[in-house]
């Protein structure tokens, strides 16, 4: 089975740090203050705060593999701009 994992924003609910959310001015947003790094790791897959170089989530795939959407929607309407 073919399942559709669409390439645009879907989030329902953010992660972020606290302790950047505890330090974050008034007049930004918490998209605008944090600064987090996403990536692949022997477990899964984790999300990582770089002003506090802290975790924020560590999910375990527990050794499954997950099908995912690895496409740039901006890239693709940047290579159809170009051509």
């Amino acid at each position: 089975m073919i399942r559709n994992i669409p390439a645009t924003n879907k989030i329902k609910m953010y992660y972020h740090c606290g302790l950047c959310l505890k330090e974050k001015p008034q007049h930004l947003s918490p998209s605008e203050w944090c600064s987090v790094e996403v990536g692949a790791t022997k477990l899964g897959i984790q999300v990582w705060c770089k002003r506090h170089q802290a975790n924020i989530l560590h999910v375990d795939f527990q050794g499954q593999k997950h099908p995912a959407n690895l496409a740039c929607k901006k890239e693709a309407a940047l290579r159809s701009l170009n051509s």
